[in-house]
Formats: structure tokens, sequence, C-alpha cells
């Protein structure tokens, strides 16, 4: 079994609510959330798992965004180039989901096979307006995807399996490494949505739930602790999406 390095690519940050990602808990409380992908070179392939946004990127995404206090840290480009390749070099990219903050800079990997699931795609296409701004119909269109329905190996040692409730077809990714199985959630994350403190809902909040907190942010509640749980009980490592510590850490493991 291959063993592979996964390797955060910073592009952005910013200082947020806590609570956006904890489902009524932790809120007004600071967090630095960062907009990061997930680089895994394999012995022949170049494996992105999402594509982030860079902070002018977000800014300009939207009038109600462009006096946030969006950090830049480095380009798509400059971030590719830590690994040693270009955009023209990424072979696979997988889309945990379609949020503008994931797939932003997936056109500029024109080489690349990208998969999505297929809910995911037939909800971005059409989006509930609740919803409707996150998904930049204009990339999305763009895009021609490999379609997946459900559990699937994209290379040995590389799999996808849904984790629905934070949108209708997120994706994790299951990425098999010398200190066990590594989960990239596939939903907006951080490490307390998967260890709260046993006394989570007499301390913090009566509506926080153990041993997994779902999603702050999400189309199907249910679904998105459910899931949240599917992660944590499969993974020796779990990466969630805008942990703050993505924004420190060189690789995993």
């Amino acid at each position: 079994m291959n063993k592979y390095v996964i390797k955060p690519l910073l592009l952005s940050k910013i200082v947020s609510e806590k609570g956006h990602m904890t489902y009524l808990t932790y809120y007004g409380q600071p967090i630095v959330r960062p907009y990061v992908m997930w680089y895994i070179r394999t012995e022949d392939k170049n494996v992105l798992v999402d594509t982030a946004i860079e902070a002018e990127d977000y800014r300009t995404y939207h009038p109600g965004f462009n006096k946030l206090p969006f950090e830049p840290v480095q380009t798509f480009e400059e971030a590719l180039a830590q690994v040693g390749c270009g955009p023209d070099d990424i072979d696979i990219i997988i889309q945990t989901h379609l949020h503008m903050d994931h797939v932003y800079n997936t056109p500029k990997c024109k080489n690349a096979v990208v998969y999505v699931q297929e809910e995911e795609l037939r909800f971005a296409l059409n989006p509930h307006p609740i919803f409707e701004i996150l998904y930049p119909k204009k990339i999305i269109e763009r895009l021609n995807f490999e379609v997946i329905k459900g559990d699937k190996t994209i290379l040995p040692g590389i799999s996808v399996m849904p984790v629905p409730g934070h949108t209708p077809g997120c994706q994790a990714v299951i990425v098999e490494t010398a200190k066990g199985t590594v989960v990239i959630s596939g939903f907006c994350s951080i490490m307390e949505n998967f260890n709260p403190p046993k006394d989570v809902k007499t301390k913090v909040s009566p509506f926080a739930t153990y041993p997994v907190i779902a999603p702050g942010i999400h189309t199907d509640l249910f679904q998105a602790y459910e899931s949240a749980l599917k992660v944590k009980q499969i993974a020796d490592v779990i990466i969630p999406l805008h942990d703050p510590e993505m924004a420190v850490k060189e690789q995993i493991p």
C-alpha cells in the first residue's frame, strides 16, 4: 500500500467567528480561518484536494466581502511552486465541494481530471437561494468534471466517501499514510467539531453535542452531524478544512 504525505498549501486567511464552524457553539470567540488546498504527490501524479482562494479574489467576489480583513499569504502559482509544480502539472483535483473558496482556482489547472460528487454538481448548478452566493456558477460551468456517485478509489491509497450535510454532495478524502488513515474532512470544520469535551453541553452550550459537533453552515443539520461522526470513526488523523493549525502545518503526517 502506498504511504503518502499531504502538504497543506495556504493561500489566505482571516480572523473570523469560531461559531461559524460549530453549530450554536463557541460563538463570540475569534479564530484564524485559513484557506488551504492539499497537495499529494504519488509516483507519477500530482494531486490537489481543492484549490482554495486568494485574499483579493475573496474580497472582490461580492461587495459584502470587500472590507473584510482577508490576509494574503501567497498566490495559487506561488503555492504550487513550493511543491515543484505549476497549474499545468496538476493531474488530479478532488473537489470536496464546490463552494467558491474551494473551487476558485480549479480552472487554472487545464490538464487536471476534476472529481466531484454527482449530488454536489447538481446542487451547485441550481442552488437554494440561501446558498446561491457560495457557488460561483461561471467557474463551475467552465469545468469538465469527472462525476462520481458514492465511494470511489481515485488512486491506490487515495479514496473518497460522501459526507453530506454541509452541502448535499460533500466528499471526504481518505489518504493512507505512514501514520495511518488520514481523512480530509470534506466539509468546513475545525478540530473542535471532532473533539469537544464530554461536558460541552453543560460547560459551553446547551445546543452542543458530543462526541462531535455539526458544522455551523449546513444544508441538512442531521446529515452534517452524522458525517462528522463518520469521519471521526474511521480516521487516525483528521484534517478539518479550516482549522487554524492548517495555517502553520508543513506536512501531514
